[in-house]
């Protein structure tokens, strides 16, 4: 093997840990070009100067390794990782973190030219204020304090709440157990304000089933309460062509004489009737809890534009 300084062998040393995390003592003196005595020696005083390498014995082989997340003031990609993570990041919504984020990685990448082909969504003010600590909330299990607004009562109150899932949207949205009630509730972020996490206030488990049973009972974030109930409705050529291709999710439907047949099983029927409605004389519900929400919507349209 040729002869290295000290210097040169440091250098090599940390640049095998950061091309890989783990390395046999022997083939990492080969990788390096030094003796083996020399390769201990050197990682032994990388070691005593803060370097995070741990060593682990399997005779007669010794192991040397630095953690995953290991890399001098912050963590190594290649170029092409760097252009995946900036593709990832244009597409998330705008928000200043995004926004910085990107302006990070524009230094070590060349900035594309020309008007940018992506429009990504909008994030709130709110958005971008809140859902941090609610995310923190349901990652770290710690009740989420905060003063939330009720559109039906038109009134803002504080609350507490344990946060289970967040739906990014957009709208942004979050499922927790509602401190108040007891209950499962979907929370909007728009309508949060003052949040923080509270950990005097117990957070409150919830089975992982159930929430996942109160998401696809859901229809756009809305569930009425009671259970999940089978709900269809028909859509009328031609409007079904485009129709079919725009459910919401959740929405299943088959082709029959004439257009689609849509089926939902969901505890949202007034959010449905909202949707059926809104596709006017095309659409018909063909079942009775549906048919009574659908005709109690156009009543009401019908009054209040009859009175004007």
């Amino acid at each position: 093997m040729g002869q290295r300084s000290n210097t040169e062998t440091i250098i090599a040393i940390l640049k095998a840990f950061l091309d890989q995390r783990t390395w046999k003592q022997a083939d990492l003196a080969r990788h390096v070009g030094v003796q083996a005595a020399t390769i201990h020696k050197r990682l032994l005083e990388l070691t005593a100067n803060g370097v995070p390498l741990e060593s682990e014995k399997d005779h007669p082989h010794v192991f040397w390794s630095v953690p995953k997340s290991w890399y001098p003031g912050g963590v190594l990609l290649t170029g092409e990782q760097m252009a995946q993570v900036l593709r990832q990041l244009s597409r998330l919504p705008k928000s200043k973190a995004r926004n910085a984020l990107i302006e990070s990685f524009l230094k070590y990448l060349p900035r594309p030219s020309g008007t940018p082909s992506l429009v990504p969504a909008e994030t709130t003010e709110r958005e971008e204020q809140y859902l941090p600590v609610i995310e923190d909330a349901a990652n770290q299990g710690v009740a989420l304090q905060f003063r939330y607004f009720t559109a039906n009562r038109g009134s803002e109150g504080t609350r507490h709440a344990s946060v289970h899932r967040v739906v990014l949207g957009p709208p942004a949205r979050f499922v927790a157990t509602c401190h108040r009630s007891g209950t499962l509730k979907w929370f909007r972020v728009e309508s949060v304000s003052d949040a923080k996490l509270d950990p005097r206030e117990p957070f409150r488990e919830a089975d992982s089933k159930e929430v996942d049973a109160h998401l696809r009972a859901s229809l756009d974030g809305f569930h009425e309460g009671g259970p999940a109930a089978k709900h269809v409705f028909f859509v009328s050529d031609p409007d079904a062509r485009w129709v079919a291709r725009n459910l919401m999710e959740a929405m299943g439907f088959e082709e029959v004489p004439g257009g689609i047949r849509v089926t939902v099983e969901t505890a949202a029927p007034k959010r449905l009737a909202r949707f059926v409605v809104g596709l006017g004389a095309s659409a018909k519900a063909l079942t009775p809890a549906l048919e009574a929400e659908v005709l109690a919507l156009a009543q009401g349209a019908i009054e209040a534009n009859a009175a004007k």
